[in-house]
This record gives structure tokens, C-alpha cells and sequence, in this order.
């Protein structure tokens, strides 16, 4: 009997033309305003630039997760095992996965009342996109 690696069995999505990462909405609950997601970050390349208008808590299940500054310069290693808990900042950053990629659980709370829960940015700062619970169910339920 051969034992699958949870990457083979998770029907993984992309969102958009965003690159280097896939999701997968585990489960939202409208009530609390709460959604469980899975996230699949490439090996050394980092994603959008963002921010974080909410409470995020994640767990690295696999890999090491890399978190880069606005400026490209890196920021933190977190280990397989690390759980954050991470508020809304004003710190837009970059992430991805090491050598290997990284898989994370992500339970993301919208605190803003409805608002967004991510700000997308580009390299000069400026807002591109958004993301917001509502966004997220309409994801969900597609």
C-alpha cells in the first residue's frame, strides 16, 4: 500500500493570472467570517507583493515558508511546524516557498467588516486588486 502526499490528493486552483502559488478553500464559515485555505507556494519564487488587512494565522505543513519585504530583501525563514499569527499590517510583502516549495494552512478572519482582506500591489506599491471575504465565497462555491 502506498501512502498519497496531501499535494496529490487537493484539487488545486489558481486565482487568476497570479503566479507561483495554488489554493484550495477548505471551508468557509459566512457566520464568523472565517475561511480555511490551503496554499501551494513554488520553490524561490515569491508571489504578488500584498499586504494583510486581517488576522491570518497559518501553520507550515511542508517546506519553509519565505516572507520577503516591499524591498525584495528577505525578511524571515519560517520552518515546517511554524505557526504564526499574523494581524492586519501595513507592510506589504512577498512570499514563497524554499527549496521544494511549502504547503500552509491558512485561517484568514475578516475583521474589517465586510472590507478587504488582502491588498495586491505592485512593485511601486500601488493598489492593483483586492480580495475580500465575499470574494472568497464566491470562489468557494464556484
Amino acid at each position: 500500500m502506498s501512502l498519497q502526499s496531501i499535494e496529490d490528493v487537493v484539487e488545486w486552483k489558481q486565482f487568476g493570472d497570479l503566479e507561483h502559488f495554488r489554493y484550495s478553500i477548505l471551508y468557509i464559515d459566512d457566520e464568523q467570517q472565517r475561511a480555511e485555505i490551503l496554499f501551494k507556494f513554488e520553490a524561490n519564487k515569491p508571489i504578488i507583493l500584498h499586504r494583510h488587512n486581517s488576522l491570518n494565522k497559518l501553520l507550515v505543513l511542508k517546506g519553509e515558508h519565505h516572507i520577503f519585504n516591499a524591498d525584495g530583501s528577505l525578511s524571515e525563514i519560517r520552518a515546517t511546524g511554524s505557526y504564526t499569527v499574523a494581524p492586519a499590517s501595513d507592510a506589504p510583502h512577498a512570499e514563497c516557498g524554499g527549496d521544494g516549495g511549502t504547503l500552509i494552512l491558512f485561517s484568514i478572519f475578516d475583521n474589517t467588516s465586510g472590507g478587504t482582506l488582502y491588498d495586491l500591489m505592485d512593485p511601486e506599491q500601488n493598489i492593483v486588486g483586492t480580495l475580500s471575504m465575499s470574494d472568497l465565497v464566491a470562489l468557494y462555491n464556484a
